[in-house]
């Protein structure tokens, strides 16, 4: 949940220049974090801390997507892409959350298949204070990405600040293992029950963003009301005219909508354009996530 002790800058522009420092600091801290954890795990013998470092990695290939997809999607519209690359954004997130769940599947089976076979090597004390700083490190990472894709609506930051915050549970997870791994080497069963844990986690939150992403992608409507709403405001404004057909399509964060009007309706043609115009105005302005909308004639 963000709120104004995160980030109490209102200023979009100040926002959208944190973010680019952000995803920076986000590749090189993911980065840092992979090769301590991997080191870590190795020389200390957990593979829960080794799994989170699976988890760093990912996560660095997925902020360069993400820092790529940023720059495309600003691309105006052409001829050949009529409604603009804003979609290139939500495509990469989806591909940075494919990239998770595989991780994540890996990181499972090799858990489950360390358990059967009883695998159990108890880890030493000094992965205790990597995984401390690993998860602060995180949470840091978690707070700054989550509040600046919330700010500018950005897929891609949310995605950043998802993966951080799945990697900070994780991190929780492998802490209390290590913790508990210290009692005896009858706890060494937590070291993979906590890699476990850590698979599970990416999974389920990746797959949660993943069909979010492709929803949007698909055109989906936000919500059932919305078809409705644009009605009732059409009908408001101009109620002489009759409605077919209400279309959607995607541009980036908001929609393009396509009215079908029934003809025949009254009045010339300059009075009806004037009125389409005054709709469109209308319908921009009671709802925030239309940013264009164009009227087609329906002969009945």
């Amino acid at each position: 949940m963000i709120n104004s002790s995160m980030c109490s800058s209102t200023d979009l522009e100040n926002c959208k220049e944190c973010s680019k420092k952000i995803l920076g600091w986000t590749i090189f801290g993911n980065a840092f974090l992979a090769s301590i954890k991997l080191a870590g795990g190795i020389l200390t013998n957990s593979s829960g801390l080794i799994a989170d470092g699976f988890q760093s990695i990912s996560c660095v290939a997925t902020s360069i997507l993400i820092m790529v997809s940023l720059f495309l999607s600003k691309r105006r519209s052409d001829a050949l892409f009529p409604f603009g690359y804003a979609k290139i954004e939500f495509i990469a997130s989806l591909a940075a959350f494919s990239i998770l769940i595989g991780i994540g599947l890996y990181i499972v089976f090799l858990s489950m298949l360390g358990i059967f076979r009883q695998d159990f090597v108890q880890a030493d004390i000094m992965a205790l204070p990597i995984a401390m700083v690993s998860a602060f490190l995180t949470y840091m990472m978690y707070r700054y990405n989550l509040c600046a894709g919330t700010k500018l609506e950005s897929p891609g930051m949310v995605a950043n600040g998802a993966h951080a915050g799945a990697d900070l549970i994780s991190s929780g997870a492998v802490i209390l293992a290590i913790i508990l791994a210290q009692f005896g080497s009858a706890w060494a069963v937590c070291d993979k029950i906590a890699a476990l844990i850590v698979g599970l986690i990416i999974i389920r939150d990746s797959l949660s963003h993943w069909t979010s992403n492709l929803q949007i992608i698909l055109d989906h409507v936000p919500n059932q009301g919305f078809q409705a709403q644009i009605k009732k405001v059409v009908f408001t404004a101009a109620p002489k005219y009759k409605i077919g057909k209400v279309k959607f399509k995607r541009i980036g964060k908001n929609f393009w909508v396509g009215i079908s009007l029934l003809y025949p309706f009254s009045g010339t043609v300059k009075e009806n354009e004037v009125l389409m115009d005054d709709t469109r105005k209308e319908l921009i302005k009671a709802i925030p996530e239309i940013n264009e909308v164009e009227f087609f004639i329906e002969i009945v």
